[in-house]
């Protein structure tokens, strides 16, 4: 009897041992941790507010960006991940709106998956060209200070916050920003600023999410030299024989090198005397045997330049000069 009952034991014994283990098992596999790290939708919102969903690949958050709007800095995504999986940055924070933003999802066995931001713009390509204030003298092509040049194409933003125009300074690739006037989407025009220095330039046109740098290369000059009229008007209407006087004007004066008025009376050019050359200005005299009368016409003469040939300007005082003993 108590052999029986001892055996009795032993067998239940590992009965229940094995029972025990078949429980652990079923529960261990029943709880197991989930493997998957994957995003499974990723929604920003554009420039009007609507939302816009992510293409996602194995690696890539492709936005397609609408046309003509403004890309922005920060978005702030609306994300959903794998059950029991996180995300870092999580969903709704704001994050960095560029391609080296990352986001990585953790699944619940720690499993990791790191996806990036990929922008794709549906803007069409830019096509520009200068059409206008770009000139070419001895094979050289230049454009002129306080002058305007017209860029003319296809698929340009017509709004300045996202069209720009730089010069680009071929020496060192320093950028100007040009001032632009007129903006259409087929044309921009921009001034050069009279400031801009001398040198060798090419243009760098900005539009919404494209660029263009253009190849063709000019140069900068600020033109013959020339007086104008508000300059000219200095002159005093009654000059003396042997009087000196100083004539200022901002367009390299400098460089004229004979300055001539006209007799009234006898129709012949005389030579006033040039003393002395600074920049921005000249010190003229009347010379002491100048016939005495009155003055109606000027001409100045400059010499050839980098950007243009050697030249003349005349035209009629406002009112006639004087020259008296």
């Amino acid at each position: 009897m108590n052999t029986i009952y001892k055996r009795f034991s032993v067998s239940s014994y590992y009965l229940l041992i094995l029972c025990l283990f078949s429980i652990f098992g079923a529960c261990k596999k029943e709880y197991e941790d989930y493997p998957y790290a994957d995003i499974v939708s990723f929604t920003i919102k554009d420039a009007n507010g609507e939302p816009l969903k992510a293409v996602i690949d194995e690696k890539n958050l492709i936005i397609y960006w609408p046309s003509g709007q403004v890309l922005p800095d920060y978005i702030t995504p609306t994300i959903v991940v794998s059950e029991r999986a996180s995300v870092s940055p999580a969903s709704g924070q704001h994050v960095v709106f560029k391609e080296t933003t990352k986001f990585v999802v953790t699944a619940q066995n720690g499993t990791t998956k790191v996806y990036l931001i990929k922008k794709v713009i549906n803007q069409p390509l830019l096509k520009v060209d200068v059409t206008g204030g770009i000139f070419v003298y001895n094979s050289k092509s230049f454009a002129t200070k306080g002058k305007n040049i017209i860029i003319s194409g296809d698929n340009i933003i017509a709004d300045k916050n996202q069209t720009k125009v730089y010069l680009v300074n071929t020496a060192n690739n320093t950028e100007t920003a040009l001032t632009i006037g007129t903006l259409t989407p087929i044309a921009i025009n921009v001034t050069l600023d009279t400031t801009i220095p001398d040198g060798i330039y090419k243009l760098k046109i900005v539009s919404g999410q494209r660029t263009v740098v253009m190849e063709r290369t000019f140069g900068i000059t600020a033109g013959p030299p020339s007086i104008s009229f508000l300059e000219l008007a200095t002159i005093k209407t009654t000059l003396k024989l042997g009087e000196e006087f100083t004539l200022n004007g901002v367009n390299r004066i400098e460089l004229i090198n004979k300055f001539s008025i006209r007799h009234v009376a006898s129709k012949q050019f005389y030579d006033l005397t040039i003393k002395e050359v600074k920049a921005g200005q000249l010190i003229l005299k009347v010379p002491e045997n100048l016939p005495v009368g009155q003055y109606d016409l000027f001409i100045y003469n400059y010499p050839a330049g980098e950007y243009y040939a050697a030249g003349r300007i005349s035209d009629y005082f406002d009112d006639a000069i004087t020259i008296t003993n």
